[in-house]
């Protein structure tokens, strides 16, 4: 994949969204929003598209479905949804869930098949567009293969988490038999009801992924990224340390 130019205009826009319109208000959202700052704030913005040269910045940050800065102030204002939120805990947590039942459903497509046979077992939601999915990819390989027959990491594909996109099972295939090396554990792809989706991932109100969810002897206990709570989790489960990399 080529690298953007930093230089270009495009680059710089995102740049100085990010620094300008963004990142100034992440912790400002809804008692705490500063309305007059915001609108400050976007005349900064204009003077630095001045000098990019832009004339119309949502000619390109439509594509991110960015269309107005009253857009921008609505999202800003409204903050991260509550699963991204100092404190938040799934209410899925506690939850009792048969993991063969989830997957049973499904297409496997990679690794050995799922059986059920390991106390602990991960259930990792993710898709091939999806650059953190793929990061995270080797990390989970490796505990696979480290923890085998005590903990099941069982990828579970859905190119249509969020919103309609090409379910073809190949593009799936395809993805997993370029990146072998770094996908080394049980793989299956939802099915077109989105099965796994619609009864376990949406259950959980974590809302990205990837998604790791970990159920221990039948009941959850972890839901959220494969960061360093994930490890701590799985440390818990496991009851030795559990080495996270660098995030």
């Amino acid at each position: 994949m080529p690298v953007a130019d930093p230089n270009s205009p495009e680059e710089r826009l995102k740049t100085a969204y990010s620094e300008i319109l963004s990142d100034p208000f992440d912790e400002k959202y809804e008692d705490a929003w500063e309305e007059d700052t915001y609108w400050a704030a976007v005349e900064s913005f204009k003077l630095k598209l001045k000098e990019i040269g832009i004339d119309d910045p949502f000619e390109i940050l439509k594509k991110f479905n960015i269309t107005s800065y009253e857009s921008i102030r609505d999202r800003l204002k409204a903050g991260p949804p509550a699963c991204f939120r100092a404190g938040w805990k799934s209410p899925y947590i506690g939850a009792k869930v048969d993991p063969v039942a989830v997957v049973a459903p499904l297409k496997h497509v990679h690794g050995p098949e799922f059986s059920g046979q390991e106390r602990i077992v991960v259930l990792d939601f993710w898709a091939t567009w999806c650059g953190p999915c793929v990061r995270a990819g080797p990390e989970l390989s490796d505990l696979s293969e480290k923890y085998a027959g005590r903990v099941a990491i069982v990828g579970v594909n859905n190119e249509c988490m969020f919103k309609p996109r090409d379910g073809d099972i190949s593009v799936v295939t395809t993805f997993l038999e370029e990146h072998k090396k770094e996908f080394r554990y049980t793989i299956y792809v939802d099915n077109e009801e989105g099965h796994a989706r619609d009864t376990v991932y949406k259950v959980s109100e974590y809302r990205a992924i990837p998604c790791v969810i970990v159920v221990v002897e039948g009941v959850v206990t972890y839901v959220g990224g494969p960061y360093k709570e994930f490890f701590a989790a799985l440390q818990t489960a496991l009851g030795e340390p559990v080495a996270a990399k660098e995030e």
